[in-house]
């Protein structure tokens, strides 16, 4: 099993005190139009993913936090393979709804149960349309 693979079964987070606040994540949203040396300059963990979910993108920040090297996730499913913990209502369902939308703006507090570490962040979805739909992206940026 590699390091830091999410093995927990995805459930809700049950200490609610434990989730950072909901408050505004605020980025320049400028950051969706950067190359990925770009991306890795960032501050704070950034995920790109295609419209069903599988990983297009994958900065610096976020591999270091994770523990988990880009070529180890890139072309996986996020939400099956990569981070199981994030298939809930809370975020998945959000992912769901935004997609069905192409229009999907929120931020929320969330518990990653890593298996090296439980990371409280704050995370912002946001969903980038594109000429053709088939090429949008949802942009998972993660602060904490």
């Amino acid at each position: 099993m590699p390091m830091g693979l999410d093995i927990t079964p995805p459930r809700e987070p049950r200490d609610q005190a434990a989730v950072p606040s909901s408050g505004a994540f605020e980025f320049d949203i400028r950051v969706t139009d950067l190359d990925e040396e770009g991306l890795d300059q960032q501050p704070f963990g950034i995920i790109r993913l295609d419209r069903e979910g599988n990983i297009l993108s994958y900065n610096l920040y976020e591999e270091k936090q994770a523990r988990r090297k880009r070529e180890d996730v890139v072309g996986r499913n996020f939400f099956t393979e990569v981070a199981p913990c994030t298939k809930v209502k809370s975020f998945h369902g959000r992912f769901r709804e935004g997609v069905a939308r192409r229009e999907l703006e929120a931020t929320f507090g969330f518990v990653f149960y890593l298996r090296h570490v439980t990371r409280n962040v704050d995370v912002s979805l946001f969903y980038k349309r594109a000429p053709l739909e088939s090429a949008d992206s949802i942009w998972v940026f993660v602060r904490g």
